[in-house]
């Protein structure tokens, strides 16, 4: 992506932000609540390092809310729908879409559990788009529409105090092209100038593999050997027990499950890879990580 384009994508993002509150979370069940930070403190942890997930994580997403699932994100993607083709609704660009991906999903099964897209690719190939509709620019348009983001609370903080001693900054995350691009977005810098290893984030997109694939793990696993430093030494932070919590654990890696937006708190009790999978720490804020990081 040329410098005009990463500039013109950056501010289309910013343009788009608008606030969004984590939702309440209540009581945690167990084993979960016993986990919870600060009434819980690990301690000799050693760490070295911290990854982080995106979505959920280091960012809120509006998926799945249905308060936020209104006119307004009706009105957005009927208006992204305008601009990319001559008379196709919102409606009918979330179809294509959700079929588009359904079918790659399908077609990548035969080699792997784990499938992942690329969606300008997708979008490419919308029926009625018009010509000189970029795809990238499509797909990007598209996402703040229908999945509004904002920065977690304590965000920059956090990422400011833990950048201040020798701990190694990461990221393991499903993502696309405009995820990295978002997360500027919201800091106002590069990811590097926001403490970031770039050779430590491991985006799904590009690795051709969604999470919980070990993949990704072990390729974030092997950049930080590289640097001499064991998994054990670790912690990997997301919103997620089988996608973060269940494949940071299999790699080795301490576990912290993120619990501050009920929007996006995935407990997956039900799941059989999680059954007796408790994380290592429970947290609800990004701040406590700053304290934690001293461990």
């Amino acid at each position: 992506m040329d410098e005009q384009k990463k500039t013109e994508f950056l501010a289309l993002i910013r343009e788009s932000l608008r606030p969004l509150t984590p939702e309440g979370i209540g009581k945690l069940p167990e084993p979960f609540g016993g986990r919870l930070y600060p009434s819980y403190q690990p301690k000799d942890w050693q760490i070295r390092a911290v990854l982080f997930d995106v979505y959920g994580t280091l960012l809120q997403s509006a998926t799945g809310d249905m308060a936020i699932q209104t006119e307004y994100l009706r009105g957005s993607a009927d208006a992204v729908a305008l601009w990319a083709t001559e008379d196709m609704t919102g409606e009918e660009l979330k179809a294509f879409f959700r079929d588009a991906v359904q079918a790659e999903h399908l077609r990548q099964y035969a080699t792997t559990p784990y499938p992942e897209v690329r969606v300008e690719e997708l979008w490419a190939r919308l029926p009625g788009k018009r010509e000189d509709v970029d795809p990238q620019e499509l797909a990007l348009r598209y996402e703040l529409a229908i999945n509004p983001v904002y920065p977690m609370p304590h965000l920059e903080e956090c990422l400011r105090e833990l950048g201040r001693g020798s701990l190694v900054l990461g990221i393991v995350s499903n993502a696309q092209f405009y995820t990295p691009l978002m997360l500027e977005a919201v800091l106002g810098k590069s990811l590097e100038a926001a403490g970031f290893a770039l050779d430590l984030c491991i985006y799904s997109f590009e690795v051709g593999e969604a999470k919980p694939s070990p993949t990704l793990f072990k390729q974030a696993r092997g950049a930080l050997e590289k640097r001499g430093i064991e998994a054990s030494q670790v912690l990997y932070v997301g919103n997620d027990m089988l996608n973060d919590v269940y494949g940071a654990h299999m790699v080795g890696f301490r576990t912290v499950l993120f619990a501050g937006d009920g929007r996006s708190l995935r407990l997956r009790e039900g799941n059989r890879l999680c059954q007796n999978l408790v994380p290592d720490l429970v947290i609800q804020d990004l701040s406590d990580l700053v304290s934690i990081g001293d461990l």
